[in-house]
């Protein structure tokens, strides 16, 4: 079956280089035989042979982005909403005064907290006046030692008694402070889902979300081979996990490709997904325009290997037909051949050759429209790129 597919890619890429230079020959009839027989120069191409660059190897995964740091705000306390000081999509700062619920009711609760402790106070102090009495009177065998005791048991219930009035101090002091609602991280704010009025329910209702895009992460996927070979490069012993440092990475968003984000490589999971069959891994990408949003999605490319001599050839002057890619190629004659070629990856404007030309074959860069297969052409040589 495989030699079947072999032959009929072979006979369609002869039949298309025939048709091509049954084109050219009949460009050249309609004239008559004087027409025929009359000398035309032949068309001068420019050629160059396929060349060896180096190149750091780049491997590319679909990645998807998430904020750095995501909050559902909520308030801490219950109350009516009074106030709302932002605008939805505002940039915040941490600390940022965002909502108060009314503070009265909790002003009155802290209040009475204070007037608590006050009480209990007094009561401690008549209760450590009452055991110095005791212990005189003690002496003096003019109570009982029971009573003193029982001296002794007032002055420790009073200071139980302060601790809890102190506690609920406490506790009504940090109720007033949650009715001040503050951004907890600096980012960009949603929409408000509520409005002043409002009851607000504690830890219930959803005020807004806060996303810190300044720094957004890309999560993808790499392979289990990939994994290996990252592991053998030594790639995953240049992550930083403390502080957040790594190798170099670079993102593109769709149709933006000329646009490329640069970011570091910060995170491999420990384990592969049992279900993917693959290792998450995540990079930091500065975002101080806040341009990238999260769940966005982009091409992240990371360093996969050790830089590397390639035989490549411009992306520009390979051809492309319903069977292969390909090269036009000045043979000894000074005749122009069809080649298809198999190629690898990408580096910039250059593709990878994997098979098809040597580095002594005249590829034709220049001139490619007035080429076809079977003429013969004037070949010079073009610069050196």
């Amino acid at each position: 079956m495989h030699m079947k597919k072999t032959n009929i890619r072979n006979v369609l890429a002869k039949l298309a280089a025939l048709a091509l230079a049954a084109a050219v020959s009949a460009s050249f009839s309609g004239c008559g035989k004087e027409g025929l027989n009359a000398a035309r120069p032949a068309p001068e191409v420019l050629v160059a042979k396929p060349s060896k660059k180096t190149f750091e190897i780049w491997d590319e995964y679909t990645a998807r982005i998430e904020p750095l740091e995501f909050v559902e705000l909520r308030s801490r306390v219950s109350g009516y909403l009074e106030k709302i000081l932002f605008k939805e999509g505002q940039i915040v700062k941490e600390g940022d005064l965002l909502f108060i619920i009314d503070p009265r009711p909790y002003e009155a609760a802290l209040a009475a907290a204070k007037a608590s402790v006050k009480e209990v106070e007094a009561r401690l102090l008549l209760a450590k006046t009452n055991l110095e009495r005791a212990k005189g009177l003690l002496a003096s065998n003019a109570i009982s030692k029971e009573i003193y005791d029982t001296r002794h048991a007032e002055v420790l219930g009073a200071e139980a008694n302060l601790l809890n009035a102190q506690a609920r101090l406490t506790e009504a002091e940090l109720n007033l402070e949650y009715t001040h609602i503050r951004a907890p991280i600096a980012g960009k704010v949603s929409q408000r889902m509520v409005d002043p009025g409002n009851l607000i329910t504690a830890d219930s209702t959803l005020l807004t979300t806060i996303v810190n895009s300044g720094v957004v992460q890309a999560y993808f996927e790499a392979s289990e081979r990939d994994m290996l070979r990252y592991r053998k490069s030594g790639l995953f012993d240049e992550i930083d996990v403390v502080n957040r440092k790594g190798p170099p990475v670079e993102m593109t968003l769709w149709g933006e490709e000329d646009k490329p984000f640069k970011g570091q490589l910060t995170y491999s999971d420990n384990r592969i997904g049992a279900q993917t069959s693959s290792l998450t891994m995540r990079a930091d990408i500065p975002n101080p325009d806040h341009f990238l949003a999260a769940g966005m999605f982009g091409r992240i490319k990371i360093r996969g290997g050790k830089a590397q001599e390639f035989l490549v050839l411009p992306e520009e002057i390979i051809g492309t037909d319903l069977i292969n890619r390909y090269v036009l190629v000045v043979n000894k004659d000074g005749v122009v051949e069809y080649r298809p070629v198999k190629i690898g990856k990408l580096f910039g404007k250059y593709r990878e050759i994997l098979d098809g030309v040597s580095e002594k074959d005249d590829v034709i860069f220049v001139g490619l429209q007035r080429a076809v297969p079977g003429i013969k052409v004037s070949a010079k040589p073009a610069k050196a790129e």
